[in-house]
């Protein structure tokens, strides 16, 4: 099956369905087996500690599958000072996709498009869509209120035909898509393709620990909190992950953050509690079972193709 839009044009890929790389969970398994389903794969970065490793990981995933895949590059320095040397490695096995997120992708938009891969960025606001567009992103992924990890605090319904008309760039959509039909929705708002994270938790590829995946099945969308004070940014998290630790929401978002980025020995305890948290969009709400994450996306794209088939023909 092949759904053909702006994106997997660019990418090359048979279906519009991003998986969204994920801290501690989006490891090789996850991203083979995305890719090798006709969607892309995508991991963070910061899931190595060092340059060295990232490049055995990309090697790894090179190994079982020939399909393209994506990296994520946190361009803040308090967040990832390593990320030019990540950079470096990206460049130099020539990953397709690069994915950009809080920071402007200026400095190197260029040796990304001499190297014939594509720049997408995460934005929320139009203020930081304008920003990057300029800086030369080929698409721009609208991560809106619900979206699991950092999100925006715009609905969907608004920001994506918003972020589409004002800057004329292709847009990824973001926040709370766990099945075709949401899928479908996005592309009617007009989205090229959609970014999914939480329901590839739920799978048996992705590293999350056991108890997170059934914390996604048992939770319910009104059991997400947002809350800049675990990671610094405003951030969805399970409710009941947070509960297990709540002086969590005391400590300070700078100690937190730089454990996230594999710092110093001194806040390595923190790093430790940091993992404990567990992220996770609005969309647990579709989440009924953990499932292989290649079925998940044929499954998305049979029920995406049933909407569309099946909507009400309201003129006659």
């Amino acid at each position: 099956m092949k759904i053909k839009t702006k994106i997997s044009e660019m990418l090359k890929i048979d279906l519009p369905i991003i998986a969204a790389p994920m801290f501690l969970v989006s490891y090789p398994e996850l991203v083979v087996a995305v890719s090798e389903a006709g969607g892309i794969g995508c991991f963070p970065s910061l899931n190595y500690r060092t340059p060295e490793q990232l490049r055995e990981g990309i090697l790894e995933i090179r190994s079982k599958t020939k399909k393209p895949i994506g990296v994520n590059l946190i361009l803040h320095k308090e967040h990832n000072p390593n990320w030019a040397k990540q950079f470096e490695v990206v460049m130099d096995l020539k990953v397709e996709l690069i994915i950009t997120s809080l920071g402007t992708p200026r400095t190197i938009a260029k040796e990304i498009k001499a190297n014939g891969s594509s720049l997408f960025c995460d934005v929320t606001t139009l203020k930081h869509a304008n920003i990057v567009a300029k800086s030369g992103a080929d698409a721009l992924i609208a991560v809106s209120q619900g979206a699991g990890g950092h999100a925006g605090a715009i609905t969907p319904f608004a920001l994506i035909p918003y972020l589409k008309k004002e800057t004329g760039l292709p847009v990824i959509a973001a926040g709370a898509i766990s099945n075709g039909s949401q899928m479908a929705a996005a592309l009617s708002l007009g989205a090229d393709a959609v970014y999914i994270g939480t329901r590839f938790i739920a799978t048996p590829e992705s590293r999350a620990q056991n108890e997170y995946k059934q914390m996604l099945i048992d939770s319910s969308p009104d059991e997400i909190v947002y809350t800049e004070k675990i990671s610094g940014i405003p951030a969805n998290w399970l409710a009941k992950s947070v509960e297990k630790s709540p002086d969590i929401l005391e400590d300070s978002p700078k100690k937190i953050a730089a454990g996230h980025a594999g710092g110093e020995q001194a806040i390595e305890q923190e790093y430790k509690r940091w993992r404990d948290i567990w992220s996770a969009g609005q969309g647990v709400a579709q989440i009924e079972e953990v499932k292989p994450a290649g079925e998940i996306v044929k499954e998305i794209a049979n029920e995406y193709l049933n909407t569309i088939n099946s909507l009400p023909r309201l003129i006659r």
